[in-house]
Protein backbone atom coordinates (compact mmCIF):
# COMPACT_ATOMS: atom_id res chain seq x y z
CA UNK A 1 0.00 0.00 0.00
CA UNK A 2 3.01 2.58 0.99
CA UNK A 3 4.59 1.27 -2.33
CA UNK A 4 1.54 2.44 -4.36
CA UNK A 5 1.27 5.85 -2.83
CA UNK A 6 4.80 6.59 -3.55
CA UNK A 7 4.29 5.85 -7.23
CA UNK A 8 1.21 8.13 -7.26
CA UNK A 9 3.01 10.74 -5.55
CA UNK A 10 5.92 10.85 -7.91
CA UNK A 11 3.78 10.38 -10.98
CA UNK A 12 1.24 13.91 -9.79
CA UNK A 13 4.49 15.52 -8.88
CA UNK A 14 6.47 14.55 -11.81
CA UNK A 15 3.57 15.94 -14.26
CA UNK A 16 3.81 19.28 -13.78
CA UNK A 17 7.86 19.36 -14.64
CA UNK A 18 7.15 17.78 -17.65
CA UNK A 19 4.79 20.50 -18.29
CA UNK A 20 6.98 23.44 -16.98
CA UNK A 21 9.95 21.89 -19.04
CA UNK A 22 7.91 22.20 -22.59
CA UNK A 23 6.83 25.64 -21.25
CA UNK A 24 10.37 26.67 -20.80
CA UNK A 25 12.70 25.03 -22.70
CA UNK A 26 16.57 24.75 -21.37
CA UNK A 27 19.26 27.58 -22.28
CA UNK A 28 21.12 25.82 -25.04
CA UNK A 29 24.71 25.12 -24.36
CA UNK A 30 27.85 26.85 -24.90
CA UNK A 31 29.92 23.94 -26.66
CA UNK A 32 32.95 26.23 -26.63
CA UNK A 33 32.72 27.40 -23.06
CA UNK A 34 32.11 23.94 -21.97
CA UNK A 35 35.52 22.59 -23.47
CA UNK A 36 36.94 25.44 -22.31
CA UNK A 37 36.39 24.35 -18.62
CA UNK A 38 37.01 20.96 -19.29
CA UNK A 39 40.55 22.24 -20.73
CA UNK A 40 40.79 24.45 -17.69
CA UNK A 41 39.98 21.47 -15.81
CA UNK A 42 42.10 18.95 -17.40
CA UNK A 43 45.27 20.97 -17.33
CA UNK A 44 44.63 21.90 -13.53
CA UNK A 45 44.56 18.22 -13.01
CA UNK A 46 47.90 17.54 -15.65
CA UNK A 47 49.55 20.99 -14.59
CA UNK A 48 48.76 22.08 -11.14
CA UNK A 49 51.20 24.72 -11.66
CA UNK A 50 49.66 26.37 -14.19
CA UNK A 51 47.33 29.15 -12.40
CA UNK A 52 49.64 29.85 -9.96
CA UNK A 53 51.94 30.72 -12.77
CA UNK A 54 49.38 32.55 -14.75
CA UNK A 55 48.84 34.28 -11.87
CA UNK A 56 52.64 35.53 -11.51
CA UNK A 57 53.02 36.66 -14.82
CA UNK A 58 49.86 38.54 -15.01
CA UNK A 59 50.95 40.42 -11.51
CA UNK A 60 54.44 40.97 -13.00
CA UNK A 61 53.55 41.96 -16.51
CA UNK A 62 51.55 44.89 -14.63
CA UNK A 63 54.23 46.55 -12.98
CA UNK A 64 56.15 46.20 -16.12
CA UNK A 65 54.04 47.73 -18.20
CA UNK A 66 53.22 50.81 -16.13
CA UNK A 67 55.66 53.47 -14.43
CA UNK A 68 57.18 51.78 -11.47
CA UNK A 69 60.04 52.17 -8.95
CA UNK A 70 63.19 50.54 -8.81
CA UNK A 71 61.84 48.57 -6.05
CA UNK A 72 58.53 47.53 -8.08
CA UNK A 73 61.27 46.52 -11.13
CA UNK A 74 62.87 44.16 -8.63
CA UNK A 75 60.05 42.48 -7.10
CA UNK A 76 58.38 41.88 -10.77
CA UNK A 77 61.37 40.21 -11.55
CA UNK A 78 61.28 38.44 -8.38
CA UNK A 79 57.60 37.05 -9.24
CA UNK A 80 58.92 36.02 -12.66
CA UNK A 81 61.87 34.07 -11.11
CA UNK A 82 58.79 31.74 -8.89
CA UNK A 83 56.83 32.00 -12.18
CA UNK A 84 60.26 30.34 -14.46
CA UNK A 85 60.55 27.79 -11.21
CA UNK A 86 56.85 26.28 -11.75
CA UNK A 87 56.99 25.98 -15.38
CA UNK A 88 60.26 26.37 -16.48
CA UNK A 89 59.59 25.53 -19.89
CA UNK A 90 56.59 28.75 -20.73
CA UNK A 91 58.43 31.37 -23.10
CA UNK A 92 56.34 34.21 -21.40
CA UNK A 93 57.80 34.94 -18.40
CA UNK A 94 61.42 35.12 -19.79
CA UNK A 95 60.18 37.02 -22.37
CA UNK A 96 59.08 39.39 -19.55
CA UNK A 97 62.26 39.10 -17.49
CA UNK A 98 64.19 39.83 -20.78
CA UNK A 99 63.00 42.98 -21.33
CA UNK A 100 63.26 43.76 -17.67
CA UNK A 101 67.04 43.32 -18.03
CA UNK A 102 67.17 44.46 -21.33
CA UNK A 103 65.92 48.14 -19.33
CA UNK A 104 68.33 47.62 -16.62
CA UNK A 105 71.24 46.87 -19.00
CA UNK A 106 72.24 43.40 -17.93
CA UNK A 107 72.78 42.27 -21.37
CA UNK A 108 74.07 38.71 -20.53
CA UNK A 109 71.10 38.25 -18.70
CA UNK A 110 68.36 39.29 -20.89
CA UNK A 111 70.12 37.27 -23.82
CA UNK A 112 69.90 34.47 -21.63
CA UNK A 113 65.64 34.98 -21.36
CA UNK A 114 65.01 36.04 -25.03
CA UNK A 115 67.21 33.23 -25.87
CA UNK A 116 65.10 31.01 -23.57
CA UNK A 117 61.99 32.76 -24.62
CA UNK A 118 62.40 31.89 -28.30
CA UNK A 119 63.59 28.61 -27.53
CA UNK A 120 59.78 27.41 -25.90
CA UNK A 121 57.83 29.26 -28.15
CA UNK A 122 55.53 27.52 -30.48
CA UNK A 123 55.90 29.43 -33.70
CA UNK A 124 52.54 28.28 -35.26
CA UNK A 125 50.54 30.16 -31.76
CA UNK A 126 52.83 33.73 -32.18
CA UNK A 127 52.42 36.30 -35.27
CA UNK A 128 55.54 36.50 -37.12
CA UNK A 129 56.36 40.27 -36.69
CA UNK A 130 55.88 39.40 -32.64
CA UNK A 131 58.28 36.74 -33.51
CA UNK A 132 60.89 39.22 -35.45
CA UNK A 133 60.56 41.71 -32.39
CA UNK A 134 61.83 38.58 -30.04
CA UNK A 135 64.76 38.07 -32.37
CA UNK A 136 65.57 42.24 -32.18
CA UNK A 137 66.07 42.33 -28.82
CA UNK A 138 68.00 39.04 -28.66
CA UNK A 139 70.89 40.60 -30.90
CA UNK A 140 70.79 43.64 -29.12
CA UNK A 141 71.92 41.81 -25.64
CA UNK A 142 73.42 39.34 -27.68
CA UNK A 143 76.36 42.31 -28.82
CA UNK A 144 76.25 43.93 -26.42
CA UNK A 145 77.01 41.07 -24.03
CA UNK A 146 79.69 40.45 -26.89
CA UNK A 147 78.15 37.84 -28.38
CA UNK A 148 79.00 39.58 -31.79
CA UNK A 149 78.57 36.21 -34.12
CA UNK A 150 75.32 35.22 -32.46
CA UNK A 151 74.23 38.52 -33.20
CA UNK A 152 74.55 38.97 -36.57
CA UNK A 153 73.38 35.71 -36.99
CA UNK A 154 70.11 36.47 -34.91
CA UNK A 155 69.39 39.42 -36.61
CA UNK A 156 70.48 38.35 -40.14
CA UNK A 157 67.95 35.74 -39.79
CA UNK A 158 65.66 38.21 -38.64
CA UNK A 159 65.64 40.73 -41.75
CA UNK A 160 65.65 37.94 -44.49
CA UNK A 161 62.35 36.66 -43.06
CA UNK A 162 61.09 39.84 -44.05
CA UNK A 163 59.52 40.88 -41.31
CA UNK A 164 62.53 42.91 -40.01
CA UNK A 165 62.15 46.64 -38.65
CA UNK A 166 64.10 49.71 -39.57
CA UNK A 167 65.60 49.15 -36.25
CA UNK A 168 66.58 45.49 -36.88
CA UNK A 169 68.41 46.19 -40.06
CA UNK A 170 70.30 49.11 -38.44
CA UNK A 171 71.32 47.07 -35.21
CA UNK A 172 72.97 44.81 -37.89
CA UNK A 173 74.48 47.36 -39.60
CA UNK A 174 75.95 48.44 -36.46
CA UNK A 175 77.36 44.85 -35.21
CA UNK A 176 78.77 44.15 -38.19
CA UNK A 177 80.72 47.92 -37.64
CA UNK A 178 81.61 46.30 -34.54
CA UNK A 179 82.82 43.01 -36.16
CA UNK A 180 85.04 44.80 -38.74
CA UNK A 181 82.77 44.47 -41.94
CA UNK A 182 82.33 47.41 -43.44
CA UNK A 183 80.77 46.77 -46.59
CA UNK A 184 78.09 44.71 -45.60
CA UNK A 185 77.59 47.45 -42.83
CA UNK A 186 77.01 49.56 -45.04
CA UNK A 187 74.73 47.43 -47.09
CA UNK A 188 72.39 47.11 -44.07
CA UNK A 189 72.18 50.50 -43.11
CA UNK A 190 71.22 51.20 -46.62
CA UNK A 191 68.29 49.10 -46.10
CA UNK A 192 67.62 50.42 -42.90
CA UNK A 193 67.57 53.63 -44.19
CA UNK A 194 64.97 52.46 -46.75
CA UNK A 195 62.88 51.05 -43.58
CA UNK A 196 63.62 53.39 -40.83
CA UNK A 197 61.22 55.52 -39.53
CA UNK A 198 62.48 59.72 -39.31
CA UNK A 199 63.67 59.44 -36.13
CA UNK A 200 65.65 56.28 -36.46
CA UNK A 201 67.06 57.50 -39.74
CA UNK A 202 69.01 60.64 -38.14
CA UNK A 203 70.95 57.93 -36.18
CA UNK A 204 71.68 55.63 -39.08
CA UNK A 205 72.81 58.55 -40.82
CA UNK A 206 75.74 58.85 -38.20
CA UNK A 207 76.13 55.49 -38.32
CA UNK A 208 77.38 55.44 -42.31
CA UNK A 209 79.18 58.16 -41.59
CA UNK A 210 81.48 56.19 -39.16
CA UNK A 211 81.32 52.91 -41.71
CA UNK A 212 82.25 55.30 -44.45
CA UNK A 213 85.32 57.04 -42.47
CA UNK A 214 86.22 53.70 -41.23
CA UNK A 215 85.85 52.17 -44.57
CA UNK A 216 88.60 55.61 -45.97
CA UNK A 217 85.55 56.96 -47.79
CA UNK A 218 85.74 60.39 -46.29
CA UNK A 219 83.75 62.13 -49.27
CA UNK A 220 80.66 59.79 -48.39
CA UNK A 221 81.04 60.27 -44.56
CA UNK A 222 81.09 64.01 -44.71
CA UNK A 223 77.83 63.44 -47.12
CA UNK A 224 76.70 61.02 -43.93
CA UNK A 225 77.40 63.29 -41.64
CA UNK A 226 75.70 66.77 -43.01
CA UNK A 227 72.79 64.30 -43.70
CA UNK A 228 72.41 63.48 -40.08
CA UNK A 229 73.38 67.15 -38.59
CA UNK A 230 70.69 68.41 -40.95
CA UNK A 231 67.78 66.52 -39.55
CA UNK A 232 69.63 66.61 -35.51
CA UNK A 233 71.21 70.48 -35.84
CA UNK A 234 71.51 70.36 -31.83
CA UNK A 235 72.13 66.97 -31.86
CA UNK A 236 70.01 65.80 -29.16
CA UNK A 237 69.63 62.25 -30.50
CA UNK A 238 73.50 61.64 -29.96
CA UNK A 239 73.24 62.56 -26.43
CA UNK A 240 69.90 60.11 -25.98
CA UNK A 241 70.32 56.98 -27.17
CA UNK A 242 67.85 54.65 -25.93
CA UNK A 243 70.07 51.93 -26.20
CA UNK A 244 74.16 52.59 -26.02
CA UNK A 245 76.01 51.84 -29.15
CA UNK A 246 78.48 48.46 -29.09
CA UNK A 247 81.72 49.37 -28.01
CA UNK A 248 83.08 52.14 -25.72
CA UNK A 249 83.60 55.78 -27.37
CA UNK A 250 81.80 54.96 -29.99
CA UNK A 251 79.28 58.33 -29.46
CA UNK A 252 82.02 60.23 -29.43
CA UNK A 253 83.23 59.11 -32.94
CA UNK A 254 80.17 59.92 -34.64
CA UNK A 255 80.50 63.01 -32.77
CA UNK A 256 83.31 64.08 -34.36
CA UNK A 257 82.30 63.39 -38.01
CA UNK A 258 79.05 65.26 -37.02
CA UNK A 259 80.78 68.34 -36.35
CA UNK A 260 83.31 68.53 -39.50
CA UNK A 261 79.97 68.61 -41.43
CA UNK A 262 79.49 71.15 -43.66
CA UNK A 263 76.17 72.59 -44.02
CA UNK A 264 77.00 75.40 -46.19
CA UNK A 265 75.11 77.73 -44.37
CA UNK A 266 77.07 80.40 -42.30
CA UNK A 267 75.12 79.90 -39.24
CA UNK A 268 75.91 76.31 -38.98
CA UNK A 269 79.95 75.92 -40.11
CA UNK A 270 82.07 72.94 -39.07
CA UNK A 271 83.49 73.23 -35.42
CA UNK A 272 86.84 71.25 -35.81
CA UNK A 273 87.83 72.25 -32.54
CA UNK A 274 84.60 69.98 -31.37
CA UNK A 275 86.23 67.48 -33.24
CA UNK A 276 89.51 67.23 -32.41
CA UNK A 277 88.23 67.37 -28.56
CA UNK A 278 85.92 64.29 -29.66
CA UNK A 279 88.29 61.93 -31.23
CA UNK A 280 90.81 62.83 -28.50
CA UNK A 281 88.01 61.85 -25.84
CA UNK A 282 87.28 58.32 -28.43
CA UNK A 283 91.05 56.84 -28.19
CA UNK A 284 90.96 57.48 -24.52
CA UNK A 285 87.42 55.75 -23.64
CA UNK A 286 88.70 53.10 -26.37
CA UNK A 287 92.15 52.55 -25.90
CA UNK A 288 92.13 49.14 -27.62
CA UNK A 289 89.53 49.87 -30.22
CA UNK A 290 90.26 48.48 -33.87
CA UNK A 291 89.33 52.25 -35.06
CA UNK A 292 91.63 54.17 -32.90
CA UNK A 293 94.91 54.15 -35.22
CA UNK A 294 92.18 55.58 -38.32
CA UNK A 295 90.99 57.92 -34.99
CA UNK A 296 94.68 59.12 -34.31
CA UNK A 297 95.00 60.12 -38.19
CA UNK A 298 92.09 62.35 -37.13
CA UNK A 299 93.68 63.85 -34.42
CA UNK A 300 96.92 64.83 -36.13
CA UNK A 301 95.48 66.47 -39.27
CA UNK A 302 93.13 68.88 -37.40
CA UNK A 303 95.77 69.00 -34.23
CA UNK A 304 98.09 70.70 -37.41
CA UNK A 305 95.51 72.36 -39.10
CA UNK A 306 95.30 76.01 -38.59
CA UNK A 307 92.32 77.60 -36.20
CA UNK A 308 89.99 78.80 -35.86
CA UNK A 309 88.42 77.76 -38.94
CA UNK A 310 85.53 80.38 -38.01
CA UNK A 311 85.00 83.83 -36.15
CA UNK A 312 81.55 84.60 -35.98
CA UNK A 313 80.25 88.07 -35.27
CA UNK A 314 76.96 89.64 -33.45
CA UNK A 315 75.83 92.69 -32.88
CA UNK A 316 75.30 95.79 -34.80
CA UNK A 317 78.66 97.03 -36.51
CA UNK A 318 80.62 94.84 -39.69
CA UNK A 319 83.66 92.93 -39.20
CA UNK A 320 85.36 91.34 -42.10
CA UNK A 321 85.44 87.83 -40.69
CA UNK A 322 89.01 87.24 -43.09
CA UNK A 323 90.46 90.21 -41.10
CA UNK A 324 89.37 88.87 -38.04
CA UNK A 325 90.07 85.29 -38.77
CA UNK A 326 93.70 86.02 -39.22
CA UNK A 327 94.40 88.09 -36.21
CA UNK A 328 92.78 85.68 -33.97
CA UNK A 329 94.80 83.15 -35.78
CA UNK A 330 98.51 85.30 -34.69
CA UNK A 331 97.66 84.40 -31.37
CA UNK A 332 95.96 81.05 -31.36
CA UNK A 333 99.02 78.41 -30.85
CA UNK A 334 99.51 80.62 -27.07
CA UNK A 335 96.03 80.39 -26.97
CA UNK A 336 96.12 76.55 -27.55
CA UNK A 337 98.64 76.42 -25.03
CA UNK A 338 96.42 77.22 -22.11
CA UNK A 339 94.13 74.29 -22.68
CA UNK A 340 97.31 72.15 -23.00
CA UNK A 341 96.17 70.06 -20.05
CA UNK A 342 92.64 69.93 -20.79
CA UNK A 343 92.99 68.02 -24.12
CA UNK A 344 89.46 67.19 -24.49
CA UNK A 345 88.27 70.61 -23.31
CA UNK A 346 86.95 73.50 -25.99
CA UNK A 347 86.53 76.63 -24.80
CA UNK A 348 84.72 79.59 -26.25
CA UNK A 349 86.32 83.37 -26.19
CA UNK A 350 84.34 86.55 -27.05
CA UNK A 351 85.60 89.49 -27.44
CA UNK A 352 83.37 92.80 -27.15
CA UNK A 353 84.59 95.89 -29.48
CA UNK A 354 82.65 99.27 -29.44
CA UNK A 355 82.60 102.16 -31.20
CA UNK A 356 82.63 105.72 -30.22
CA UNK A 357 79.81 106.80 -27.94
CA UNK A 358 77.17 109.44 -28.31
CA UNK A 359 77.99 112.18 -25.71
CA UNK A 360 75.16 112.54 -23.21
CA UNK A 361 75.10 115.92 -24.08
CA UNK A 362 74.47 115.69 -27.48
CA UNK A 363 70.40 116.12 -28.00
CA UNK A 364 70.58 116.22 -32.03
CA UNK A 365 71.78 112.12 -32.01
CA UNK A 366 69.98 109.84 -29.42
CA UNK A 367 72.55 107.22 -26.89
CA UNK A 368 72.57 103.75 -27.64
CA UNK A 369 73.12 101.18 -25.29
CA UNK A 370 76.67 99.37 -26.68
CA UNK A 371 78.12 96.69 -24.48
CA UNK A 372 81.82 97.34 -22.87
CA UNK A 373 85.02 96.14 -24.23
CA UNK A 374 86.14 93.08 -22.73
CA UNK A 375 87.22 89.66 -23.20
CA UNK A 376 84.53 86.42 -22.09
CA UNK A 377 85.72 83.03 -21.92
CA UNK A 378 83.01 80.34 -21.35
CA UNK A 379 83.39 76.58 -21.06
CA UNK A 380 81.76 75.29 -24.49
CA UNK A 381 82.13 70.90 -24.22
CA UNK A 382 84.36 69.07 -22.01
CA UNK A 383 84.39 68.85 -18.16
CA UNK A 384 86.44 70.96 -17.01
CA UNK A 385 86.27 71.90 -13.03
CA UNK A 386 85.70 75.41 -12.11
CA UNK A 387 89.30 75.77 -10.81
CA UNK A 388 90.55 74.83 -14.18
CA UNK A 389 88.17 76.67 -15.93
CA UNK A 390 89.35 79.51 -13.91
CA UNK A 391 93.26 79.14 -14.32
CA UNK A 392 92.26 78.51 -18.04
CA UNK A 393 90.20 82.39 -17.97
CA UNK A 394 93.19 84.05 -16.45
CA UNK A 395 95.58 82.83 -19.20
CA UNK A 396 93.33 83.57 -21.81
CA UNK A 397 92.45 86.89 -21.02
CA UNK A 398 95.80 89.01 -21.60
CA UNK A 399 96.19 86.87 -24.49
CA UNK A 400 92.76 87.36 -26.12
CA UNK A 401 93.32 91.49 -24.80
CA UNK A 402 96.32 91.63 -27.34
CA UNK A 403 94.15 90.30 -30.66
CA UNK A 404 93.76 93.62 -32.99
CA UNK A 405 90.52 93.64 -34.47
CA UNK A 406 89.29 96.58 -36.88
CA UNK A 407 88.08 99.60 -35.18
CA UNK A 408 84.80 100.70 -35.24
CA UNK A 409 83.81 104.16 -36.78
CA UNK A 410 79.99 104.23 -36.33
CA UNK A 411 79.12 105.37 -32.94
CA UNK A 412 76.84 103.76 -30.65
CA UNK A 413 78.08 100.16 -32.41
CA UNK A 414 79.40 97.08 -31.56
CA UNK A 415 80.40 94.19 -32.54
CA UNK A 416 81.03 90.48 -30.75
CA UNK A 417 83.66 88.61 -32.38
CA UNK A 418 83.24 84.79 -31.22
CA UNK A 419 86.04 81.44 -31.93
CA UNK A 420 86.64 78.98 -30.20
CA UNK A 421 89.82 77.45 -28.66
CA UNK A 422 91.25 73.82 -28.18
CA UNK A 423 94.32 72.25 -26.69
CA UNK A 424 97.21 71.97 -28.73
Amino acid sequence: MIAGLAVVASLSFGEPARAQSKRYPPAPVDKDAEKAAQSELWDAAVSPERQPYQNLVHAAAEVLLGQRTPEQTADAIKKLDAAIQLLPHEPEAYRLRGDAMLERRDWARCAADFAAADSYTQRDNVPAKAMAELHRKLGVCQARAGRLGDAEKTLAETVASGNGSGEAWTRLGEVRIAMGKLDEAIAALRSALDAADPAVQTIVHFMLAAAYDRARRPAEALIEAAAGARTDRQLPAMYSWPIPPIGPGETDYMLALAYTADLQKPTDPPKPEYALAYFRRFIAAAPDSPWRKRAEEHVRELRDSELPDTVTRTGTAPLDPDVARAAVRRVMPQMRGCLAKLPTAVVEVEISRAGPRTSSTDRMRPRFFTPPDGVTVRRAIGEVTEQALDAVDRCLQPLAARIVLPAIKERDTYYKAAFYVVGS
